[in-house]
């Protein structure tokens, strides 16, 4: 590679709520191609694959047939955030806001391609790796359009760079490479990009109106809002330097709190070097702008906050499909608050004409995705009905433990359970539910679901993505509903999680409450239980109440089962199998007159083994 010149902007898409080019020069290049290279920021690469074979596959193809060279940078999470198209010597890269300061890593890698068939780097290169502090700069050699030798350069602990190669793709020494990406980060005494990022000074802001003063339960709802706010920043990796809360009749349109607020929150970010304003409330799209326009800062609103928390601890597919299905759905009617370039067409002079305004290609693009994520959803779905319909067939009881984020519920599965569920003292610990084997008191088995924490003003979207989720506690048999009974706010965090249970339908269940950290508790408050099938205090780290709470758990299921003991002649072939369809079987014994039964069985179904229940 020659040259890295100045970024030109071809087509323009938004992605994940940023700004994304397709860099260079595009014209004279069939729309196929180009499709095919959007497609590419609707993948998730494998975080630790370097060079993933269908991303390498795909433009050692298009840049065969096009005989120019393309550029892909590539983030750590295996997403990517840029693609350049150059001629045969020449490519752009984007100008890369290095947030993680001077002395670490990018967190980013290129990826590019040498029509020419030489994948050695050139001296460009190896500057560029320098200059931009990539992870590592790969240089992909094409042959008749498939993927040839590979060079990688990466930078040494003395700054200077190393270069590896020639590799073919897919081979394991390829990927050694990201060790030595990881130990010069550690080198430096920072965290691995994985997730992490240097941690913003923020300033939280929350707003008191009339109205809210007279629908709220408590004169302190406003501030325990905002604490719990500083508890979310946090989580997110956010440093809370300063709290305000504006006193006002009615919410400001425009600025929320007011531009006269505003403009005070401006020379406190700058007094205080704040690079993040976070917003107790859902903001709009103009709202954004303008207080962003207003203090020259990041402006976060509460539902952002909620989600980039979600995007951090989703693990399992479907959780990150949910995730990004709830960004999705949020971004879509504030592309307009985003900035004023999104109104505009495309191109700029010489592409102006009667064609869609961008605004619209990006609004279509995201329903586009909005609607392939809801299909694969609906395939995951599917998948966990016919899991229920199963256990429902072999008549395993289902019990979910819902409540309040950070209320100690996979701390008391862990201890009802002997799991090892992730536990850690932060809000949203939890994201992708878990389910493991309970052994209740009598000795039965049953099926124990860890569902993700609620919150005050969960986001409507949020609640809608994971839906199939929540509906884990609609189809069990019974909840436990877990309380931080330390909480000066248990209440109210009660009164939270019973509102979102009966919008999703599952306020009829069989509860019961389960007052978790007995053992933080100070002062006895008074907790309506009224509706609940019973009451059990508990430490779910200390294991006090735990086998009272299996007594209850087991108590609640008798008035579904009954246990019978039976004597079933061995030519009675039709019995066993009736139990194992409307209960299940404790113990059996092979006798000589037949075979002794200890079972538990459906009350309405014991009719018809009468003739054989034992005295």
């Amino acid at each position: 590679m020659e040259n890295w010149c100045a970024s030109v902007p071809g087509r323009t898409w938004i992605i994940g709520g940023e700004l994304i080019n397709i860099n260079g020069n595009t014209q004279s290049i069939k729309e196929r191609l180009l499709n095919e290279l959007e497609e590419l920021y609707d993948k998730k690469f494998e975080s630790r694959e370097l060079v993933p074979a269908e991303l390498a596959e795909t433009i050692a193809r298009i840049s065969h047939e096009i005989n120019r060279e393309i550029s892909v940078l590539i983030n750590r999470r295996g997403i990517v955030v840029d693609i350049s198209i150059g001629d045969s010597g020449t490519v752009s890269l984007p100008q890369l806001d290095n947030r993680r300061g001077k002395s670490r890593l990018s967190a980013i890698r290129c990826i590019h391609t040498h029509p020419g068939g030489n994948g050695m780097l050139s001296q460009v290169d190896i500057s560029t790796l320098q200059k931009l502090r990539l992870d590592a700069m790969l240089a992909m050699g094409i042959n008749e359009g498939q993927p040839g030798e590979i060079y990688a350069g990466c930078l040494s602990a003395e700054q200077d760079v190393d270069v590896y190669g020639p590799f073919t793709l897919g081979e394991p020494r390829l990927n050694y490479l990201y060790k030595i990406i990881e130990e010069l980060d550690a080198s430096v005494k920072d965290d691995i990009y994985e997730n992490e990022g240097e941690a913003e000074k923020a300033i939280l802001v929350g707003l008191e109106t009339s109205q809210s003063r007279l629908e709220s339960a408590s004169l302190r709802d406003a501030e325990d809002s905002l604490t719990e706010l500083e508890e979310l920043a946090g989580t997110a990796g956010a440093i809370v330097v300063d709290k305000v809360l504006q006193r006002k009749q009615a919410q400001d349109s425009a600025y929320y709190v007011g531009k006269g607020k505003i403009e005070e929150l401006s020379l406190l970010c700058q007094a205080r070097d704040v690079q993040l304003l976070i917003f107790d409330d859902e903001l709009s799209g103009a709202q954004i702008r303008n207080i962003e326009d207003a203090t020259g800062v990041r402006v976060v609103d509460r539902t952002t906050l909620i989600l980039d928390i979600f995007a951090q601890r989703a693990i399992s597919k479907e959780g990150k499909l949910q995730v990004e299905l709830a960004q999705l759905k949020y971004q879509l009617p504030r592309l307009i608050g985003l900035g004023t370039q999104l109104s505009r067409l495309g191109g700029g002079i010489g592409t102006r004409g009667p064609g869609e305004k961008k605004l619209e290609v990006d609004r279509r693009h995201i329903r586009r995705r909005i609607s392939g994520l809801e299909r694969e959803l609906g395939q995951l779905e599917k998948r966990r009905d016919f899991m229920r319909s199963t256990r429902s067939k072999n008549n395993v009881p289902v019990i979910a433990i819902v409540g309040y984020t950070n209320a100690g519920k996979s701390t008391l599965m862990n201890r009802l359970c002997g799991a090892a569920v992730f536990v850690e003292d932060k809000l949203f610990a939890t994201l992708d539910p878990s389910a493991r084997k309970l052994i209740l008191a009598d000795g039965r088995e049953a099926v124990l679901v860890d569902t993700v924490g609620f919150i005050r003003k969960l986001p409507h979207d949020l609640i809608e993505a994971f839906k199939s989720t929540l509906e884990e506690a609609v189809h069990a048999d019974m909840l436990l509903h877990v309380v931080d009974a330390s909480n000066e706010n248990a209440a109210m965090q009660i009164s939270v999680v019973e509102g979102l249970l009966d919008e999703l339908g599952a306020s009829s269940k069989n509860t019961i409450l389960v007052l978790n950290k007995q053992d933080l508790v100070t002062s006895g408050g008074r907790i309506n239980s009224i509706g609940y099938s019973s009451v059990c205090e508990i430490s779910a780290v200390t294991g006090t109440g735990i086998d009272r709470l299996l007594e209850q758990i087991t108590e609640g299921f008798k008035d579904r089962l009954r246990e019978i003991n039976l004597l079933i002649p061995y030519n009675e072939g039709w019995v066993l199998p009736y139990i194992y369809k409307y209960g299940q079987i404790i113990n059996q014994e092979y006798l000589e007159n037949g075979i002794q039964v200890k079972a538990l069985v459906k009350l309405d179904k014991i009719g018809k083994l009468e003739e054989f229940i034992l005295v």
